[in-house]
């Protein structure tokens, strides 16, 4: 909680008990209202009102007015209102701390960072996202960069893509966020020189920003990070001009029932067969159950299909801008690309490298390899992350690999960790969504073994890969193309 905000609690169940139980001490109850108001006009004026707190907002709004009544209510309903009270306020306080306004590392890189946002169209394909035909299909870019902050640059607020534009149900949960700060400044001029390029795919349902620790810390150690927003699979997508794209299962009730089934449809059949999986330890064997799964995955594979084609024309617009020297694409090294994403943004990297010779290496961060070239073999550089969730499930990336190839498990995980998300919202370890090692820890082995990677793989540099007992957590298994190349 906020000082204010814990003080405000304080105040409230200060004014609560007296009410309650001394309420004909008029001189005690007076001096106790005034000053639960001011601490709540400090609130409001410092800090600003957030939605976790509103279960505080109320018992205030409510005692308030009884101070001017002289009589004294029964003892049962007084008993009554103050334990009612006390349950709303155990809420408010409950959410006020496992959602709090965080502070984020900053970056550990010699460069500061920028971010912008840019939306492009393609106009060789129609969306096949929705039900209005013609329409074209529109991308979000949000762009992290090596930049030259001014004495008036100022930080971008945490994934502010959720609550910017128009007001709905997304960004009134997500609108406190603007509070947080992140270690990124907006708009500001690119650093001169030339950077790699790394392409990030989010998870399905997610969002461009919400590895935003990652994509500082790439940033801040020279390359130029471009997170793509998939429309109607992003969670919320603002495309300017009062254009909101949210996914079908958000508008209605009915469409949620409807999106949840999907997803439990879609899910049953790779259930099913990790039961089976605990049981076979051959790779081979492996291999070939979770691909006669994946095959038959049409919506999942369609998915990762539109993914790849969004990813190959981000980087045909990248390579065709125009470079006047003062925009950031004149700062990208086109001869140094690489590729990365999260769950479903996994799958798309690994789809992507199979299909297309520009990349030089990928990420797969914990994502099933859906897609459609399960069976083609990898010839680039590959890093796959798991969770404990996901462990060992693409094996057949593992064994069709004619390249340099690391598995990197951090036990102790799960899908969730490998994001932002438990580090600004904690409350989801309650719900069973975190694994048990910390959410800062994790996204320090994180940044350091995919910065290592690229490091190797984009900047030629000594092959470190975080082997150096940094992080007795993690366990890393490698098959390398080549004797010559240590790990």
């Amino acid at each position: 909680m906020q000082t204010f905000e814990f003080l405000l609690t304080i105040a409230v169940l200060a004014l609560l008990t007296l009410q309650c139980f001394f309420g004909r001490k008029r001189a005690l109850l007076k001096y106790s209202v005034l000053s639960a108001l001011l601490v709540f006009l400090l609130h409001l004026i410092l800090e600003g009102p957030r939605w976790q707190m509103a279960l505080v907002y109320l018992p205030l709004a409510l005692l308030c007015p009884l101070f001017f009544r002289r009589s004294i209510g029964h003892l049962f309903f007084r008993l009554t209102g103050f334990m009612a009270s006390l349950l709303i306020i155990s809420i408010s306080i409950f959410y006020a701390v496992s959602m709090p306004i965080v502070a984020l590392e900053p970056p550990t890189g010699s460069h500061s960072v920028g971010v912008l946002k840019k939306t492009i169209t393609d106009d060789t394909r129609t969306e096949e996202r929705h039900k209005r035909p013609g329409d074209k299909r529109r991308l979000l870019l949000e762009i992290w960069y090596p930049g030259e902050p001014t004495a008036l640059s100022k930080p971008e607020s945490l994934w502010s893509g959720l609550y910017s534009g128009k007001n709905d149900l997304i960004s009134f949960f997500t609108e406190y966020l603007r509070k947080v700060k992140t270690n990124a400044y907006s708009n500001i001029a690119p650093k001169k020189g030339s950077f790699p390029l790394v392409l990030f795919n989010h998870g399905l349902q997610m969002f461009t920003s919400q590895n935003t620790q990652l994509m500082e810390h790439l940033a801040s150690h020279g390359y130029i990070v471009v997170s793509i927003a998939h429309p109607y699979e992003s969670i919320r997508v603002d495309l300017g001009n009062d254009t909101i794209i949210l996914p079908e299962f958000v508008t209605s009730m009915e469409k949620f029932k409807e999106g949840m089934q999907w997803i439990r449809d879609a899910s049953a059949p790779m259930e099913k067969a990790k039961k089976a999986l605990e049981k076979i330890n051959d790779r081979t064997k492996r291999s070939a159950l979770v691909l006669d799964v994946i095959e038959n995955a049409d919506g999942l594979n369609g998915s990762v299909s539109v993914w790849a084609k969004d990813n190959q024309f981000v980087l045909d617009w990248l390579t065709q801008y125009p470079k006047n020297g003062s925009n950031i694409v004149s700062h990208i090294n086109f001869d140094k690309i690489g590729i990365m994403g999260m769950s479903m943004g996994g799958a798309t990297a690994g789809e992507i490298c199979k299909i297309d010779e520009r990349f030089d290496a990928g990420i797969n961060m914990d994502g099933l390899q859906y897609g459609t070239r399960g069976k083609d073999s990898l010839h680039l550089p590959f890093l796959m992350f798991y969770s404990d969730d996901g462990l060992g499930l693409n094996d057949a990336m593992y064994l069709s690999s004619t390249n340099d190839y690391y598995e990197c498990h951090i036990p102790g995980t799960r899908h969730t960790d490998f994001t932002d998300l438990g580090t600004v919202w904690p409350i989801l370890g309650v719900y069973g969504q975190l694994g048990e090692l910390p959410s800062n820890k994790v996204t320090r082995i994180v940044n350091t073994v995919v910065l290592d990677f690229w490091d190797r793989y984009l900047k030629g540099k000594p092959n470190r890969m975080g082997l150096n007992g940094s992080f007795p957590e993690l366990i890393i298994e490698t098959k390398f193309a080549s004797e010559k190349l240590e790990p």
